[in-house]
């Protein structure tokens, strides 16, 4: 995927957003019922653990060095700090815990050992469960460091009042090497703010 496709795709999806953003009204989802306090997430740190498995498109399997599609096991390790109710920064972490190798160019073979990815992102929460999630980043691994670029969604719901369970769907794109998209469930902790 080339830095100009995922710039389109980023676009595309704060563009499709952009309705909910001029919204300056608290939506229904969050106005708490009578007796109740607020939910919001302002001032809330989450850091999340998670384990998901990532589908590496055309990645060489087997001694016949077939392009196949693999599905690799990962672990998640994020932080986030939530500025508003709506928006939140984080670091992403996530591990491959298989090695695999990837076709570069013609017949050029790379190999990923156990690869690394360190990503900044931002997220934006229009509704009570779902968020979707856009940023920048590294894949590190022994061989070769990759740029990367990740985009997503994630839906959660909280369990009491300090923990949150959850499912994400990603897609990385190491800029002109490979995509992965990945699939993960997670458990949060919330710390601070007023969840």
């Amino acid at each position: 995927m080339s830095i100009r496709t995922s710039a389109a795709a980023i676009a595309t999806i704060l563009l499709a957003a952009t309705p909910l953003l001029a919204q300056h009204e608290t939506s229904p989802a969050h106005v708490p019922a009578a007796g109740q306090t607020s939910h919001g997430m302002r001032g809330t740190h989450r850091v999340t653990l998670g384990l998901g498995h990532n589908h590496v498109l055309n990645s060489i399997l087997g001694e016949d060095g077939e392009l196949k599609n693999q599905s690799l096991p990962s672990w998640e390790l994020n932080y986030d700090y939530w500025l508003s109710d709506k928006w939140a920064i984080g670091v992403q972490t996530e591990v491959i815990i298989e090695s695999f190798v990837i076709e570069h160019g013609d017949e050029q073979l790379l190999e990923r050992e156990y690869p690394v990815l360190v990503a900044g992102v931002a997220i934006f929460k229009p509704f009570r469960h779902f968020s979707f999630i856009g940023g920048f980043g590294f894949e590190h691994a022994a061989e070769e460091t990759l740029t990367a670029t990740r985009v997503g969604v994630e839906y959660g719901t909280h369990l009491g009042s300090n923990w949150e369970v959850g499912v994400a769907a990603t897609w990385d794109a190491k800029w002109n090497y490979y995509d992965a998209w990945g699939l993960s469930f997670s458990v949060s902790r919330l710390f601070g703010g007023r969840h």
